[in-house]
């Protein structure tokens, strides 16, 4: 018989992302955000919406529903992680613990909880609800500096500071930003809160894992290099490229993994997936943030470099399995985001470039729709995959996306 995985809030809007699930023999289910809608309803058993912006608890909604099997939960968005957890204490199922849940979706909690454990390990923060304290902070510290909102994804509103009058402007757009966006994107049950924390110059990079019920975590084999907006010389603060695997030496790559089992431990994640990006420099090693979850890219590239089937994984401890994480090396692959430097309509990509050489080549924005940095709110207009088993062969494709540009009207 096979196991039930519900999926807590939506899946992505693709099809595929739900065919994937049931190739892998799972029945499927959905809690189904209110304010979302199913474009495949026929892929589930069972569709039970419910209501996740805390009017009404979600246990109350849930006795209606204590006949259903339901074997496991499977959560694809960070802002219903938390929901996953109190859905799992109702039926008893494995997840991570609420409290666990909080932490891995909240900046705030997640320093604190670092700085608990080892302050060697995170950054010098403060949470700043005024101009007043953002400018105290900034006093007891050196520029730059890093205002990022505590709950929101994919680096909307994270901004680098590299003096006073930045700082400033930079809250002020936030502060009124801030509010809107937690609505539009359906951050549930927290108050709009931005920190501020010290800036540490150095490469970034992340590793995955899936952490068993027990709470260890299994890693996989690869870092993947990051590079920043910053580094290639754009004022703004999304990821412009993630490289698997990049080259380290093997005592600086025995830090990093042990830096990141000591942040999976100070969130207490268990039966959970966790995506640790980290920066390094000097061979000192410090958390950037955990999610508790597999996220965007990381399925597509670990499938396609070490043939390792993260969602695979994560369903096993959904269920209550340990992860198998042994693979086999296949090659290279990247991911690029591209996004404009300025706001404006969008206009098309530019550059000499033919969408059949990569892998995956995806336009995300429409033409005439507005579109703009990270910083100021804005996803990625455009995202590139590529993928080799000849590391030259994927530096020549690398080197072809280097020269692509956002147009804006």
């Amino acid at each position: 018989m096979h196991s039930v995985i519900y999926i807590i809030g939506k899946p992505y809007p693709h099809a595929e992302s739900v065919e994937a699930l049931r190739k892998l023999g799972y029945s499927l289910g959905i809690f189904l955000d209110r304010n979302a809608s199913l474009r495949h309803p026929e892929h589930y058993q069972n569709v039970i919406p419910l209501d996740f912006s805390g009017t009404v608890p979600l246990s109350e909604q849930l006795k209606a529903h204590t006949d259903i099997t339901i074997d496991g939960l499977y959560c694809l968005y960070e802002n219903y992680i938390l929901a996953k957890a109190e859905i799992a204490r109702f039926f008893d199922l494995p997840a991570l613990s609420i409290d666990a849940a909080r932490k891995s979706t909240d900046k705030n909690l997640m320093r604190a909880a670092f700085t608990a454990a080892d302050p060697r390990i995170t950054p010098r923060y403060s949470v700043v609800t005024s101009e007043a304290e953002a400018l105290s902070f900034a006093s007891t510290a050196t520029y730059p500096l890093m205002l990022k909102p505590t709950n929101l994804v994919k680096s909307l509103l994270v901004t680098r500071c590299d003096n006073e009058a930045e700082l400033v402007a930079n809250f002020r757009y936030a502060a009124q930003s801030i509010a809107g966006l937690y609505e539009k994107y359906h951050i549930y049950g927290r108050e709009p809160q931005l920190i501020l924390e010290e800036f540490i110059t150095g490469q970034l990079c992340s590793v995955a894992a899936i952490v068993d019920q027990a709470g260890k975590p299994h890693f996989c084999d690869g870092i993947v290099g990051l590079t920043t907006a910053n580094d290639i010389g754009i004022q703004d603060s999304y990821l412009y490229e993630r490289l698997l695997p990049a080259t380290y030496e093997k005592s600086l790559e025995q830090q990093i993994f042990s830096v990141a089992e000591a942040g999976i431990a100070a969130l207490g994640l268990q039966s959970s997936p966790a995506h640790v990006e980290l920066i390094h420099n000097d061979n000192k090693v410090k958390i950037v943030e955990i999610g508790a979850r597999t996220g965007g890219y990381r399925t597509d590239m670990y499938l396609d470099s070490y043939g390792i089937n993260l969602l695979e994984q994560e369903l096993r401890v959904a269920i209550g399995q340990l992860p198998d994480l042994t693979g086999t090396w296949n090659g290279y692959s990247s991911v690029t985001e591209l996004f404009p430097e300025t706001e404006g309509v969008f206009g098309g990509i530019t550059g000499d470039y033919d969408r059949a050489n990569f892998t995956y080549f995806n336009i995300k924005a429409k033409p005439g729709q507005p579109v703009g940095p990270a910083k100021q709110g804005y996803k990625a207009a455009a995202i590139i995959r590529a993928v080799s088993a000849d590391k030259s062969e994927l530096d020549s494709a690398r080197q072809t996306i280097a020269q692509l540009k956002v147009r804006v009207d």
